[in-house]
Order: C-alpha cells, then structure tokens, then sequence
C-alpha cells in the first residue's frame, strides 16, 4: 500500500482496498496516513465514485500499486498539518483536488498543473484515495469549501465539475450562443450541460440511458439525441440550420462515439476528447480535419485554479453538483456495482 513520505503514522482506520484487480471491495483496517512537510492529513467526510474508478479497480489505469486505497473526489475537514504549511489550519472545511504536481514546472506555473511535467502522481490512482476515513494530501490541493456547499457536493468538483469545467470554459473558451453537443450525460455530463448553459450556450445531448438524457433534459439540454434509434445528424442540422455544432464535448470517448463525434461539427468546430478508452484507437479523416478546419483537443482533468472557480460557481448557484445519493463507505460493492451497470444520474457518493 503506497504512503505518504514519512510512512504511517501508527494506528488505523477503516478504509476500502483491494488487494487485486477486479478483486472483492472491502472495507478494513489500514494503516493511519503519516503527514509530512507541506502536507496535511484530511478526516474525509465524503467521497465520489467515477467511471474511472471501475478502470482503476479493473487494472485499466497503468501504474496502480497493490493493496489498494481508491478514491479520488474527496472532501472533508483538515485534521493535522505538517510543517511549513500555512494558509490552512486544523477544522478547515476543504475539497481536495487529486492531482500531485510539482508547482514549479512551466505547466505549473501557468496555471495548466494538470499536465505538469514532474507529476508524482495522483490520489485514488497512484497515491492512496479517499475511500478512507483519513487522507494525507499536499496542503496546497486543499481548497477552502463554504458552509453552503456540502461535504457530499463538495467531494465531486475537483473531477465531475471541475473537469468539464476546464474544458468548456479555459480550453474552448465558449462563447454565448454556440451550440454544444454533450456526449454522454453521466456523471461528467450533467455538469457538462449546467456549465454550457451558464456560459450561455444552446446544449444537446446524446446518451444510451433514457434517465440520463431526463435528468440532462431537467438540467437544461433542449435537444436529446438517442444514437442507437436514430442517426442524430440530421436532428442536429435542423437545430443548427445546418451548420452542426461549434463545440462537441465527449465524456464517453470510445473510438465509435468520437468518430461520430466529427460529423456533428461545424467548419472550424472543436472536438474536445474528456473521456478515454484505455487500448482503443480512433480513426480520424485528416482531409476532412484539414478541409473543415476542425480541432481535436485532449482535455485532462483539471487544474487547482479550476477547482477554487467551481466552489465558487456553487456557492452562488450558479450550477448544482449532482449527487444522487450517499450511502455509508460499507455499501462500496454496491456502490460499484450501480456504477458499472450505468444505474447513477450524476455521482454516488460514500460517507466513512
């Protein structure tokens, strides 16, 4: 099991582990997280579940020791700091964000950290998670989280908020009055949609699961596609005047979705590539890509600055984190199992 830099504290506490891939989800005694300089130990209050924890847990993500804490969407309450941290203190409400970079790099230092060039990896993936009652984390990934924001909602923005987020916002830098496709209305999608809709552009969404594409529907997307009924694009010209889209969003990212993908977008539109399938190529059309003028951009997570923006879009309502239900760190299995099966609108998110 991976630690912090000066190892275990001494004593225990309940965590989730698995001790090999696609092995049983239970709930034990692990060791207590040490803290060390410039880190700070985080008593989790709640912690989302994501499609990529069901990559992690299947042996999809390269690089996950064993055992295993998972869990990377993590709120909760500073419990101890360690030496040279300041700007937080013990009792300090936080949200965590789960990338662990150097601060120093040029990515870093423009505000791009999610693709720092010295990352020494990232929580629930190559550090344990927050599965657990305890976390030990850098001090700068905890962010301050308001009264009015719950532990529950507070432990998805780092990943299903704030992700999209980066995406739509810094990276596409969407404008008023552009039309998005959001593909896949899970638990990134949801606020994929809310976030569009903020920035002030018209949402359509596409999506398998019925209930995805209501709840996408209650949250402001106008237009539901449904793929396996019907080819969407002619749907799409007629609600673009036959231009397509100017920006399509995939949180899906399977090589058929991404595909698609393109032939919903207008000359000069932007493919941005959220969601991943580990192994799986796509094929693109470079004279297409080159007469249209399109764009394919990659959008990795997101960054800290992303994380302070989306506490504050909650705190003023702005957008409303979709949690589905909380249910007790024992439910776990169940808790995946729901997940895998495509039975969650938004997040489910496990209380220790």
């Amino acid at each position: 099991m991976t630690s912090p830099p000066r190892g275990d504290k001494g004593g225990s506490m309940k965590a989730v582990v698995f001790d090999r891939y696609d092995g049983p989800l239970s709930v034990r005694e692990a060791p207590m997280p040490g803290v060390g300089p410039g880190e700070a130990l985080i008593r989790v209050r709640a912690c989302g579940l994501c499609g990529t924890d069901l990559k992690i847990h299947s042996g999809k993500i390269p690089g996950v020791p064993l055992p295993h804490i998972p869990g990377h969407e993590i709120a909760g309450e500073v419990a101890e700091i360690g030496p040279g941290v300041r700007g937080i203190k013990p009792g300090d409400r936080v949200a965590v964000h789960f990338y662990v970079t150097c601060g120093r790099c040029r990515y870093c230092l423009s505000r791009r950290d999610s693709l720092c060039e010295n990352l020494a990896g990232q929580l629930g993936f190559h550090r344990n998670g927050g599965l657990a009652e305890f976390v030990a984390v850098p001090a700068v990934n905890a962010l301050p989280l308001g009264e009015r924001v719950s532990f529950p909602q507070g432990a998805i923005l780092a990943d299903a908020v704030a992700t999209p987020y980066q995406a739509l916002r810094r990276i596409a830098r969407l404008q008023p009055g552009e039309v998005v496709i959001v593909v896949g209305a899970g638990g990134l999608g949801l606020h994929a949609v809310q976030i569009a809709k903020a920035l002030g552009a018209r949402v359509l969404a596409a999506d398998l699961i019925e209930s995805h594409l209501e709840k996408a529907a209650e949250l402001g997307a106008e237009i539901l596609l449904r793929p396996e009924r019907k080819d969407p694009l002619e749907t799409i010209r007629q609600a673009t005047g036959g231009r397509g889209a100017d920006v399509v969003i995939d949180l899906a990212g399977q090589p058929e979705t991404l595909e698609r993908d393109l032939e919903w977008l207008c000359p000069a539109g932007k493919l941005l590539v959220v969601g991943y399938s580990p192994n799986r190529a796509f094929s693109v059309s470079s004279l297409s890509m080159v007469l249209r003028g399109l764009q394919i951009i990659g959008c990795r997570a997101s960054t800290r600055q992303d994380l302070a923006e989306v506490i504050a879009w909650v705190e003023e309502k702005k957008i409303v984190p979709v949690v589905e239900e909380v249910l007790p760190l024992e439910k776990v299995a169940e808790a995946y199992e729901r997940l895998r099966a495509g039975k969650v609108n938004g997040r489910i998110v496990l209380e220790p």
